[in-house]
């Protein structure tokens, strides 16, 4: 049906209104809006709910991966522990914005994955630091034998080296060595080179066994 009405139509930009009042002759219609029938909208939503199921078994697989990686290099951790350790691998390396493969190396590097050793320069834990940066972060020395908290202040040094040097290799190295050594430049990498070395073996390890596609 057809009938003639006043169209007031608004221009509205960054810097410019207008109003204008437009005498027509034209049909009344509705705008058309896409809308889908039930068995679409059932099709569409078990489609997103697969693509979030494939990517938590993903994620899953490759926890798995991690926790068998822990394992295969200490036989003497639990799958249990394992399993913890690896949680808070990823949720801290995610937090400080690492690589959990390198968080997890160091930890390789430093302690073999045994959260209860010492150093005889008395440092603790699974990422053995020591004391004085453990009360920074508002912990106590022996509260760095508990693997979550040993793995988080861990983490985050490495993220403060890896901002302060811009370097994997250097931030390793001060890790290791302190940031003093590197910025004199009397340091060694082997280190550094050592904890590489197993972050790569790591994930040959995963893509090998399945954890991670090749």
């Amino acid at each position: 049906m057809k009938k003639k009405l006043f169209i007031t139509g608004a221009l509205i930009s960054m810097t410019v209104f207008s109003a204008a009042v437009i005498y027509a002759d034209t049909d009344v219609r509705e705008p058309e809006l896409t809308s889908f029938t039930p068995k679409e909208f059932t099709k569409i939503e078990t489609a997103m709910a697969s693509c979030a199921t494939a990517v938590r078994k993903e994620d899953q697989n490759y926890r798995k991966g991690l926790s068998a990686y822990i394992r295969h290099v200490n036989r003497n951790v639990s799958k249990q522990e394992a399993d913890a350790m690896v949680d808070s691998f990823v949720k801290y390396a995610d937090e400080y914005n690492v690589d959990e493969k390198i968080v997890m190396a160091v930890a390789q590097t430093e302690s073999c994955y045994y959260a209860d050793v010492v150093s005889c320069a008395n440092y603790k834990g699974l990422m053995q630091t020591g004391d004085i940066l453990a009360e920074s972060a508002g912990y106590t020395p022996e509260s760095l034998f508990n693997p979550d908290i040993s793995i988080k202040v861990g983490a985050s040094y490495i993220k403060d080296k890896l901002e302060e040097f811009g370097d994997t290799r250097l931030a390793l190295t001060a890790y290791n060595q302190g940031s003093g050594s590197v910025h004199s430049g009397n340091y060694s990498t082997d280190y550094a080179d050592l904890t590489l070395r197993r972050a790569e073996d790591m994930e040959t390890f995963l893509k090998e066994h399945g954890y991670l596609k090749k």
